[in-house]
């Protein structure tokens, strides 16, 4: 059977084959495996896992980390375990992935408008009658949205198990109401519907790009003015602790400096969404690094690496290494170079690796184009960070989980 980036031996099935992983922990250049690979570090998901439930759990906050990013169960398992509420997901398919994995409360951070995924989610809610814990809650930012809602979920039985949330936007960014009246009019509307209104949400990472100070004022203003909504619509319908839903990923110390207030939370529920959290990156999450100017700085750890092989060094400066668009993001920056190991089959002890400067300058569907000065042989392996890790996730339908270079267990992804 063949898997992307491992070998399972003929007639081994892939639950033996997993079992043989965890009880041996193979070595990564030795063990049975292929480059190029995706890997995750077991250390730094367990510290940034541990850093995210500890942030939320001190500020009175909910974590309802975005699922999209990883589409894991192993991994929202972790989550759920450290003292996740819910999982949040970003589509009907991504809904009915995470209620399979038996998830009871998910929040939909987006419109759901397919008639038939309306009464799909409506059988769900019907079918968990006596199921108290299910709850679902899902976006409106429209009258047309909530008519068609209305016409699917409006019924007692359903009210009780699904929750609509006024989204919030912003002039020039995408779904979301633009203006406070436009929200307080929806809020009316749906509740008039039949609807259950249980509070607002917004995305502040489109309000602005960068770390500089007007960057951050006006993520802040715009958080301010979510806050300015969940008021209102409190006001306009019967809601009890009304839900204040974030995203919290490259802007989490702004959503910590507007709203982790002993004022807000009393009268508020702050469901934080971040999803990139987990896994960090080399790239653009360690750019916006939130945790580095927050009240009380922390860091996350980057726990992806792609791990590629030199096939070719044809002319000086330039590496061209086994790993392209199929096994790396591209999206917002490619992958960076950490660290040069042995040739497969060599041990990958500590001693064996040294650090590599350089840059990645193109990828072609298998190849990889690094520049460095740094001497570099073919049959090597380099370790390369990534950038993004909402598009890395996806082209791995399994990792292999590190401690240091052994291989602890495998991570499945359902994309």
């Amino acid at each position: 059977m063949g898997i992307k980036g491992l070998h399972v031996p003929a007639g081994t099935t892939p639950a033996r084959f997993e079992t043989t992983v965890a009880t041996e922990r193979p070595d990564l250049f030795t063990g049975p495996f292929s480059w190029p690979v995706m890997t995750l570090d077991e250390s730094a998901l367990t510290h940034n896992v541990t850093t995210m439930a500890d942030f939320c759990a001190r500020h009175g906050f909910d974590l309802a980390p975005h699922v999209k990013t990883h589409m894991s169960a192993g991994l929202w398992e972790r989550q759920h375990e450290a003292g996740a509420w819910g999982a949040t997901v970003a589509t009907a398919d991504q809904l009915r992935k995470v209620r399979a994995w038996g998830t009871e409360h998910i929040l939909l951070a987006n419109q759901l408008t397919d008639a038939r995924e309306l009464a799909w989610l409506a059988e769900q809610a019907i079918g968990a009658e006596g199921d108290e814990d299910l709850q679902v809650w899902l976006y409106a930012d429209s009258h047309a949205g909530v008519d068609l809602l209305a016409a699917h979920l409006a019924a007692p039985q359903v009210r009780e198990r699904v929750g609509v949330l006024i989204e919030c936007g912003h002039p020039g960014g995408r779904t979301g109401a633009r203006t406070l009246a436009e929200v307080t009019a929806l809020a009316r509307a749906a509740e008039a519907a039949g609807l259950r209104v249980v509070g607002v949400s917004g995305y502040e990472g489109s309000v602005a790009k960068g770390t500089d100070a007007g960057a951050l004022a006006a993520v802040g203003e715009f958080c301010t003015g979510l806050l300015q909504a969940a008021d209102a619509v409190a006001e306009e319908v019967p809601v009890e602790a009304p839900v204040l839903s974030v995203g919290g990923s490259a802007y989490l110390d702004v959503v910590e400096s507007v709203l982790a207030h002993a004022d807000v939370t009393a009268r508020h529920r702050v469901v934080v969404r971040s999803g990139a959290y987990l896994s960090h990156d080399h790239g653009i999450y360690a750019r916006s690094d939130p945790w580095s100017r927050m009240r009380e700085p922390a860091r996350l750890r980057p726990a992806l690496r792609l791990w590629a092989q030199v096939l070719s060094v044809p002319e000086p400066g330039l590496v061209l290494c086994g790993a392209g668009r199929r096994d790396a993001p591209f999206d917002a920056d490619l992958p960076i170079p950490l660290r040069v190991h042995a040739a497969t089959g060599s041990s990958s002890g500590a001693g064996n690796a040294r650090d590599l400067s350089g840059t990645t300058t193109r990828l072609n569907d298998q190849h990889l184009f690094l520049h460095t000065d740094d001497a570099v042989q073919v049959g090597e392996v380099i370790e390369f960070g990534i950038s993004h890790p909402c598009t890395s996730f996806d082209k791995w339908p399994t990792l292999p989980l590190l401690r240091e270079h052994r291989v602890v267990g495998l991570v499945h992804t359902e994309f």
